[in-house]
């Protein structure tokens, strides 16, 4: 992500998304006063002590898997799922409000 040639691709909605949730994406965004600048140096602070799993992408098999995180900003903790989908294109599906507890971080 420190080549100016790779992509950052934010899903900021998604299809489902309730306008209203604290919780969403695009709300945690908004809330947080981000933009991808913001976005793209939490990603790159990332450390193995925030890494919560990996999972497999259902809607798209043989892709490559998702990693999920969690980092506190603030006084709270942020869900971020993300993709590396080749050198030069990252995928964040999820950056948001964590709506649960992540109490379980093989690497802290």
């Amino acid at each position: 992500m420190t080549n100016k040639e790779c992509q950052l691709d934010i899903q900021r909605r998604r299809r489902n998304d309730d306008p209203g949730n604290p919780n969403s994406t695009l709300n945690t965004i908004i809330d947080l006063n981000y933009d991808s600048g913001d976005i793209k140096r939490v990603i790159l602070s990332l450390i193995s002590s925030n890494y919560v799993k990996t999972v497999v992408d259902i809607k798209r098999p043989g892709s490559p898997d998702y990693r999920i995180f969690s980092k506190l900003i603030g006084k709270k903790n942020i869900y971020i799922k993300v993709k590396i989908c080749n050198l030069n294109k990252i995928h964040l599906m999820s950056f948001h409000y964590a709506a649960y507890d992540i109490n379980e971080k093989p690497y802290e």
